[in-house]
Protein backbone atom coordinates (compact mmCIF):
# COMPACT_ATOMS: atom_id res chain seq x y z
CA UNK A 1 0.00 0.00 0.00
CA UNK A 2 1.21 3.54 -0.61
CA UNK A 3 2.99 5.33 2.20
CA UNK A 4 1.56 8.78 1.43
CA UNK A 5 4.90 10.33 0.51
CA UNK A 6 5.92 12.22 -2.60
CA UNK A 7 8.12 10.37 -5.03
CA UNK A 8 11.06 12.12 -6.67
CA UNK A 9 10.19 13.80 -9.93
CA UNK A 10 11.29 11.39 -12.63
CA UNK A 11 9.82 9.97 -15.81
CA UNK A 12 7.83 6.84 -15.05
CA UNK A 13 6.97 6.05 -18.65
CA UNK A 14 8.22 7.45 -21.98
CA UNK A 15 7.13 6.95 -25.59
CA UNK A 16 9.89 7.64 -28.14
CA UNK A 17 8.99 7.76 -31.86
CA UNK A 18 6.39 5.22 -30.84
CA UNK A 19 4.16 3.56 -33.43
CA UNK A 20 1.52 0.85 -33.73
CA UNK A 21 0.65 -1.17 -36.80
CA UNK A 22 -2.40 -3.39 -37.05
CA UNK A 23 -2.51 -5.96 -39.84
CA UNK A 24 0.35 -4.08 -41.48
CA UNK A 25 -1.46 -0.71 -41.46
CA UNK A 26 0.08 2.11 -39.40
CA UNK A 27 -2.51 3.46 -36.95
CA UNK A 28 -0.22 5.52 -34.68
CA UNK A 29 3.21 6.94 -35.48
CA UNK A 30 5.85 9.35 -34.20
CA UNK A 31 4.35 9.56 -30.70
CA UNK A 32 6.59 11.19 -28.08
CA UNK A 33 5.45 11.49 -24.44
CA UNK A 34 7.28 11.81 -21.12
CA UNK A 35 4.95 10.94 -18.29
CA UNK A 36 6.28 12.08 -14.89
CA UNK A 37 5.22 11.09 -11.40
CA UNK A 38 2.76 13.86 -10.61
CA UNK A 39 1.22 14.88 -13.91
CA UNK A 40 -2.07 14.47 -15.76
CA UNK A 41 -1.55 14.17 -19.52
CA UNK A 42 -4.31 13.84 -22.09
CA UNK A 43 -3.48 12.07 -25.35
CA UNK A 44 -5.98 13.17 -27.97
CA UNK A 45 -6.74 12.29 -31.56
CA UNK A 46 -9.98 12.64 -33.48
CA UNK A 47 -8.87 10.59 -36.48
CA UNK A 48 -6.74 7.78 -35.04
CA UNK A 49 -7.76 4.83 -32.90
CA UNK A 50 -5.52 5.77 -30.00
CA UNK A 51 -7.22 3.16 -27.82
CA UNK A 52 -4.70 0.82 -29.43
CA UNK A 53 -2.27 2.22 -26.84
CA UNK A 54 -4.52 0.99 -24.05
CA UNK A 55 -4.38 -2.39 -25.75
CA UNK A 56 -0.69 -2.59 -24.85
CA UNK A 57 -1.64 -2.77 -21.20
CA UNK A 58 -4.80 -4.89 -21.39
CA UNK A 59 -2.97 -7.51 -23.45
CA UNK A 60 -4.63 -7.13 -26.85
CA UNK A 61 -1.08 -7.04 -28.12
CA UNK A 62 -0.86 -10.74 -28.88
CA UNK A 63 -3.25 -10.42 -31.80
CA UNK A 64 -2.03 -8.63 -34.92
CA UNK A 65 -0.73 -5.48 -33.20
CA UNK A 66 2.89 -4.51 -33.86
CA UNK A 67 4.44 -1.76 -31.71
CA UNK A 68 7.51 0.12 -32.90
CA UNK A 69 9.92 2.76 -31.64
CA UNK A 70 10.54 2.74 -27.90
CA UNK A 71 8.34 2.55 -24.80
CA UNK A 72 10.61 2.99 -21.79
CA UNK A 73 9.37 1.87 -18.38
CA UNK A 74 11.33 0.81 -15.33
CA UNK A 75 14.60 1.06 -17.24
CA UNK A 76 13.34 -1.35 -19.92
CA UNK A 77 12.31 -0.87 -23.53
CA UNK A 78 8.90 -2.55 -23.42
CA UNK A 79 8.62 -2.62 -27.23
CA UNK A 80 11.77 -4.73 -27.44
CA UNK A 81 10.54 -7.08 -24.71
CA UNK A 82 7.04 -7.35 -26.20
CA UNK A 83 8.53 -8.28 -29.57
CA UNK A 84 10.55 -11.04 -27.91
CA UNK A 85 7.62 -12.25 -25.80
CA UNK A 86 5.41 -12.54 -28.90
CA UNK A 87 7.95 -14.95 -30.39
CA UNK A 88 8.53 -16.84 -27.16
CA UNK A 89 6.28 -19.30 -25.33
CA UNK A 90 6.48 -20.46 -21.74
CA UNK A 91 3.59 -22.88 -21.32
CA UNK A 92 1.64 -20.46 -23.51
CA UNK A 93 1.56 -17.89 -20.68
CA UNK A 94 2.80 -14.84 -22.58
CA UNK A 95 0.15 -12.60 -21.00
CA UNK A 96 1.37 -13.61 -17.56
CA UNK A 97 4.95 -12.72 -18.50
CA UNK A 98 3.98 -9.30 -19.80
CA UNK A 99 1.74 -8.75 -16.78
CA UNK A 100 4.70 -9.15 -14.45
CA UNK A 101 6.78 -6.70 -16.49
CA UNK A 102 3.99 -4.11 -16.43
CA UNK A 103 2.98 -4.81 -12.83
CA UNK A 104 2.99 -1.21 -11.61
CA UNK A 105 0.81 0.12 -14.46
CA UNK A 106 -2.94 0.09 -13.86
CA UNK A 107 -4.96 0.25 -17.10
CA UNK A 108 -8.62 1.28 -17.22
CA UNK A 109 -10.09 0.05 -20.54
CA UNK A 110 -12.37 2.20 -22.74
CA UNK A 111 -15.36 0.44 -21.19
CA UNK A 112 -14.67 -0.06 -17.47
CA UNK A 113 -17.10 -2.99 -17.52
CA UNK A 114 -14.46 -4.91 -19.48
CA UNK A 115 -12.33 -5.02 -16.33
CA UNK A 116 -14.96 -7.15 -14.57
CA UNK A 117 -16.63 -10.51 -14.99
CA UNK A 118 -20.29 -9.53 -15.61
CA UNK A 119 -21.65 -12.67 -13.94
CA UNK A 120 -19.93 -12.18 -10.55
CA UNK A 121 -20.75 -9.55 -7.92
CA UNK A 122 -18.19 -6.76 -7.60
CA UNK A 123 -17.35 -7.67 -3.99
CA UNK A 124 -16.32 -11.18 -5.09
CA UNK A 125 -13.89 -9.75 -7.66
CA UNK A 126 -12.11 -7.24 -5.44
CA UNK A 127 -9.14 -9.48 -4.65
CA UNK A 128 -8.51 -10.11 -8.35
CA UNK A 129 -7.27 -6.50 -8.60
CA UNK A 130 -5.09 -6.67 -5.47
CA UNK A 131 -1.49 -7.97 -5.78
CA UNK A 132 -0.02 -10.26 -3.14
CA UNK A 133 2.13 -7.53 -1.55
CA UNK A 134 -0.94 -5.37 -0.87
CA UNK A 135 -2.81 -8.37 0.52
CA UNK A 136 0.11 -9.09 2.86
CA UNK A 137 0.12 -5.50 4.12
CA UNK A 138 -3.65 -5.56 4.67
CA UNK A 139 -3.35 -8.81 6.64
CA UNK A 140 -0.50 -7.33 8.69
CA UNK A 141 -2.80 -4.42 9.56
CA UNK A 142 -5.55 -6.83 10.65
CA UNK A 143 -3.06 -8.72 12.84
CA UNK A 144 -1.77 -5.47 14.40
CA UNK A 145 -5.33 -4.33 15.09
CA UNK A 146 -6.26 -7.57 16.82
CA UNK A 147 -3.02 -7.59 18.87
CA UNK A 148 -2.73 -3.87 19.68
CA UNK A 149 -0.70 -3.20 22.84
CA UNK A 150 -0.70 -0.20 25.16
CA UNK A 151 2.99 0.43 24.42
CA UNK A 152 2.11 0.84 20.72
CA UNK A 153 -0.65 3.33 21.54
CA UNK A 154 1.80 5.36 23.62
CA UNK A 155 4.30 5.28 20.74
CA UNK A 156 1.62 6.57 18.34
CA UNK A 157 0.89 9.52 20.65
CA UNK A 158 4.59 10.32 21.08
CA UNK A 159 5.31 10.27 17.35
CA UNK A 160 2.15 12.24 16.53
CA UNK A 161 3.27 15.08 18.79
CA UNK A 162 6.64 15.16 16.98
CA UNK A 163 5.20 14.86 13.46
CA UNK A 164 5.23 17.90 11.15
CA UNK A 165 2.20 16.78 9.10
CA UNK A 166 -0.02 15.45 11.84
CA UNK A 167 -3.02 14.56 9.67
CA UNK A 168 -0.88 12.51 7.29
CA UNK A 169 0.69 10.75 10.26
CA UNK A 170 -2.75 9.87 11.64
CA UNK A 171 -3.80 8.48 8.24
CA UNK A 172 -0.65 6.35 7.97
CA UNK A 173 -0.98 4.94 11.48
CA UNK A 174 -4.69 4.27 11.17
CA UNK A 175 -3.95 2.25 8.04
CA UNK A 176 -0.98 0.45 9.63
CA UNK A 177 -3.22 -0.73 12.47
CA UNK A 178 -6.25 -1.61 10.34
CA UNK A 179 -8.49 1.25 11.53
CA UNK A 180 -8.35 3.56 8.51
CA UNK A 181 -12.15 4.10 8.53
CA UNK A 182 -11.63 5.76 11.93
CA UNK A 183 -8.75 8.03 10.91
CA UNK A 184 -10.79 11.21 11.60
CA UNK A 185 -11.71 10.13 15.13
CA UNK A 186 -8.10 9.06 15.71
CA UNK A 187 -6.78 12.42 14.50
CA UNK A 188 -9.23 14.38 16.64
CA UNK A 189 -8.21 12.45 19.76
CA UNK A 190 -4.51 12.87 19.05
CA UNK A 191 -4.72 16.62 18.44
CA UNK A 192 -7.04 17.27 21.41
CA UNK A 193 -4.16 17.53 23.92
CA UNK A 194 -6.47 15.87 26.42
CA UNK A 195 -4.81 14.28 29.43
CA UNK A 196 -6.98 11.27 28.69
CA UNK A 197 -5.68 10.80 25.14
CA UNK A 198 -4.14 7.44 25.90
CA UNK A 199 -7.37 5.95 27.23
CA UNK A 200 -9.50 7.52 24.50
CA UNK A 201 -7.21 6.25 21.74
CA UNK A 202 -7.02 2.80 23.33
CA UNK A 203 -10.81 2.62 23.53
CA UNK A 204 -11.15 3.65 19.88
CA UNK A 205 -8.58 1.19 18.52
CA UNK A 206 -9.52 -1.73 20.75
CA UNK A 207 -13.14 -1.14 19.82
CA UNK A 208 -12.27 -1.92 16.18
CA UNK A 209 -11.19 -5.46 16.96
CA UNK A 210 -13.33 -8.02 15.16
CA UNK A 211 -12.28 -11.23 16.90
CA UNK A 212 -11.01 -12.93 13.75
CA UNK A 213 -9.01 -16.15 13.99
CA UNK A 214 -5.47 -14.79 14.07
CA UNK A 215 -3.87 -18.16 13.31
CA UNK A 216 -5.82 -18.28 10.05
CA UNK A 217 -4.84 -14.70 9.20
CA UNK A 218 -1.17 -15.46 9.81
CA UNK A 219 -1.39 -18.63 7.71
CA UNK A 220 -2.99 -16.74 4.79
CA UNK A 221 -0.33 -14.02 5.03
CA UNK A 222 2.41 -16.69 4.94
CA UNK A 223 0.73 -18.30 1.94
CA UNK A 224 0.74 -14.97 0.06
CA UNK A 225 4.39 -14.48 0.94
CA UNK A 226 5.10 -17.90 -0.57
CA UNK A 227 3.13 -17.02 -3.73
CA UNK A 228 4.88 -13.65 -3.98
CA UNK A 229 8.28 -15.35 -3.81
CA UNK A 230 7.25 -18.02 -6.31
CA UNK A 231 5.83 -15.46 -8.76
CA UNK A 232 9.04 -13.43 -8.49
CA UNK A 233 11.12 -16.50 -9.35
CA UNK A 234 8.81 -17.39 -12.25
CA UNK A 235 9.19 -13.83 -13.53
CA UNK A 236 12.98 -14.06 -13.33
CA UNK A 237 12.97 -17.36 -15.21
CA UNK A 238 10.70 -15.99 -17.93
CA UNK A 239 12.82 -12.91 -18.42
CA UNK A 240 16.01 -14.98 -18.51
CA UNK A 241 14.46 -17.20 -21.17
CA UNK A 242 13.34 -14.19 -23.21
CA UNK A 243 16.85 -12.74 -23.05
CA UNK A 244 18.39 -16.21 -23.61
CA UNK A 245 20.33 -16.15 -20.35
CA UNK A 246 21.10 -19.03 -18.02
CA UNK A 247 18.63 -19.46 -15.14
CA UNK A 248 19.80 -22.80 -13.64
CA UNK A 249 20.23 -21.34 -10.13
CA UNK A 250 16.78 -19.74 -10.23
CA UNK A 251 15.19 -23.04 -11.33
CA UNK A 252 16.89 -24.78 -8.40
CA UNK A 253 15.66 -22.16 -5.95
CA UNK A 254 12.11 -22.33 -7.36
CA UNK A 255 12.08 -26.10 -6.94
CA UNK A 256 13.05 -25.71 -3.28
CA UNK A 257 10.41 -23.02 -2.68
CA UNK A 258 7.68 -25.11 -4.35
CA UNK A 259 8.59 -28.17 -2.25
CA UNK A 260 8.30 -26.18 0.97
CA UNK A 261 5.03 -24.64 -0.25
CA UNK A 262 3.52 -28.08 -0.82
CA UNK A 263 4.53 -29.10 2.68
CA UNK A 264 3.19 -25.94 4.33
CA UNK A 265 -0.07 -25.32 2.45
CA UNK A 266 -1.24 -28.50 0.73
CA UNK A 267 -3.61 -29.78 3.42
CA UNK A 268 -7.38 -29.69 3.80
CA UNK A 269 -7.59 -27.51 6.92
CA UNK A 270 -5.70 -24.71 5.18
CA UNK A 271 -7.89 -24.90 2.09
CA UNK A 272 -11.00 -24.49 4.26
CA UNK A 273 -9.45 -21.70 6.34
CA UNK A 274 -8.20 -19.92 3.21
CA UNK A 275 -11.74 -19.37 1.93
CA UNK A 276 -12.83 -17.99 5.32
CA UNK A 277 -9.78 -15.74 5.64
CA UNK A 278 -10.04 -14.37 2.10
CA UNK A 279 -13.66 -13.38 2.72
CA UNK A 280 -12.48 -11.34 5.71
CA UNK A 281 -9.72 -9.83 3.58
CA UNK A 282 -12.23 -8.84 0.87
CA UNK A 283 -14.24 -6.91 3.47
CA UNK A 284 -11.04 -5.24 4.67
CA UNK A 285 -10.08 -4.17 1.14
CA UNK A 286 -13.57 -2.80 0.47
CA UNK A 287 -13.38 -0.78 3.70
CA UNK A 288 -10.01 0.59 2.61
CA UNK A 289 -11.45 1.65 -0.75
CA UNK A 290 -14.36 3.39 1.01
CA UNK A 291 -11.89 5.12 3.32
CA UNK A 292 -9.85 6.40 0.38
CA UNK A 293 -13.04 7.86 -1.06
CA UNK A 294 -13.97 9.44 2.27
CA UNK A 295 -10.50 10.92 2.75
CA UNK A 296 -10.64 12.64 -0.61
CA UNK A 297 -14.33 13.57 -0.55
CA UNK A 298 -15.34 11.27 -3.41
CA UNK A 299 -19.04 10.43 -3.39
CA UNK A 300 -20.05 6.80 -3.90
CA UNK A 301 -23.11 4.58 -3.64
CA UNK A 302 -22.97 2.52 -0.45
CA UNK A 303 -24.29 -0.66 -2.08
CA UNK A 304 -22.02 -0.54 -5.14
CA UNK A 305 -19.99 -3.58 -4.05
CA UNK A 306 -22.98 -5.89 -3.54
CA UNK A 307 -24.26 -5.75 -7.12
CA UNK A 308 -23.19 -7.10 -10.50
CA UNK A 309 -20.95 -4.84 -12.62
CA UNK A 310 -23.62 -4.49 -15.31
CA UNK A 311 -25.99 -2.98 -12.72
CA UNK A 312 -23.47 -0.37 -11.58
CA UNK A 313 -23.14 3.22 -12.69
CA UNK A 314 -20.17 3.74 -15.05
CA UNK A 315 -18.92 6.60 -12.89
CA UNK A 316 -18.86 4.36 -9.81
CA UNK A 317 -16.86 1.72 -11.68
CA UNK A 318 -14.29 4.37 -12.65
CA UNK A 319 -14.08 5.47 -9.01
CA UNK A 320 -13.64 1.92 -7.77
CA UNK A 321 -10.92 1.13 -10.33
CA UNK A 322 -8.94 4.30 -9.64
CA UNK A 323 -9.14 3.78 -5.86
CA UNK A 324 -7.86 0.24 -6.32
CA UNK A 325 -4.99 1.57 -8.44
CA UNK A 326 -3.94 3.92 -5.64
CA UNK A 327 -4.57 1.37 -2.89
CA UNK A 328 -2.30 -1.15 -4.60
CA UNK A 329 0.50 1.39 -5.00
CA UNK A 330 0.69 1.51 -8.79
CA UNK A 331 2.91 4.18 -10.30
CA UNK A 332 0.97 4.79 -13.53
CA UNK A 333 -2.72 4.89 -14.49
CA UNK A 334 -3.66 4.59 -18.16
CA UNK A 335 -7.30 5.71 -18.25
CA UNK A 336 -9.05 5.35 -21.61
CA UNK A 337 -12.14 7.58 -21.70
CA UNK A 338 -12.83 7.39 -25.42
CA UNK A 339 -16.25 5.80 -24.83
CA UNK A 340 -17.21 8.00 -21.87
CA UNK A 341 -15.92 11.54 -22.56
CA UNK A 342 -18.76 13.00 -20.50
CA UNK A 343 -17.09 11.57 -17.39
CA UNK A 344 -13.66 13.06 -18.20
CA UNK A 345 -13.75 16.04 -15.84
CA UNK A 346 -15.15 13.94 -13.01
CA UNK A 347 -12.58 11.17 -13.50
CA UNK A 348 -9.64 13.58 -13.53
CA UNK A 349 -11.02 15.40 -10.51
CA UNK A 350 -11.21 12.36 -8.26
CA UNK A 351 -7.84 11.09 -9.48
CA UNK A 352 -6.37 14.46 -8.54
CA UNK A 353 -7.94 14.09 -5.09
CA UNK A 354 -6.40 10.66 -4.67
CA UNK A 355 -3.05 12.11 -5.72
CA UNK A 356 -3.20 14.27 -2.60
CA UNK A 357 -2.26 11.12 -0.69
CA UNK A 358 -0.01 9.50 -3.29
CA UNK A 359 1.59 10.88 -6.44
CA UNK A 360 1.00 8.93 -9.63
CA UNK A 361 1.54 9.45 -13.34
CA UNK A 362 -1.78 9.56 -15.22
CA UNK A 363 -2.24 9.22 -18.98
CA UNK A 364 -5.79 9.81 -20.24
CA UNK A 365 -6.78 8.75 -23.73
CA UNK A 366 -9.69 10.44 -25.48
CA UNK A 367 -11.05 11.31 -28.94
CA UNK A 368 -13.52 14.00 -27.87
CA UNK A 369 -12.87 17.56 -29.13
CA UNK A 370 -14.48 19.28 -26.17
CA UNK A 371 -12.38 17.37 -23.65
CA UNK A 372 -9.22 18.08 -25.64
CA UNK A 373 -9.92 21.82 -25.68
CA UNK A 374 -9.12 21.66 -21.98
CA UNK A 375 -11.45 24.55 -21.11
CA UNK A 376 -11.25 23.82 -17.42
CA UNK A 377 -7.47 23.39 -17.42
CA UNK A 378 -7.84 20.01 -15.77
CA UNK A 379 -4.83 18.47 -17.53
CA UNK A 380 -1.19 19.44 -17.20
CA UNK A 381 -0.67 18.82 -20.90
CA UNK A 382 -2.71 17.90 -23.97
CA UNK A 383 -0.81 15.97 -26.64
CA UNK A 384 -2.29 15.35 -30.08
CA UNK A 385 -1.39 12.00 -31.62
Amino acid sequence: MPQYDNQENENSISFREFSIKLNGITEIENLNIDLGWDCDVLLYSRNRNISRITGLFVFDIFNNMEPGGKLMHGGRDMVELITKIKKFRVNGNRIGILGRLLGDIFPIPPDPLDAFDPGIKISSQILDFVPYQTRIEALNAIIRREMIKLVEIREIIKNFDAAEDKLTYAIIKSQDFGVLPKYTEMYNILKSESKDRENLLAALMIGQKTGVNLADMVMLRNYYRYRLTLDGLNGEICECNIRKKSCHKIHKKRKSVMKKGREDFNFMNFKVAKSYSENILKIEIINLVKSYMNITGIQYEEGIYDIFPTDANISDLYKLLTCLAFLTGKSVIIADITLNPGHATEIVEFIKRLKSIQNMACLYICTDDEVAENKNRIFDRVIRA
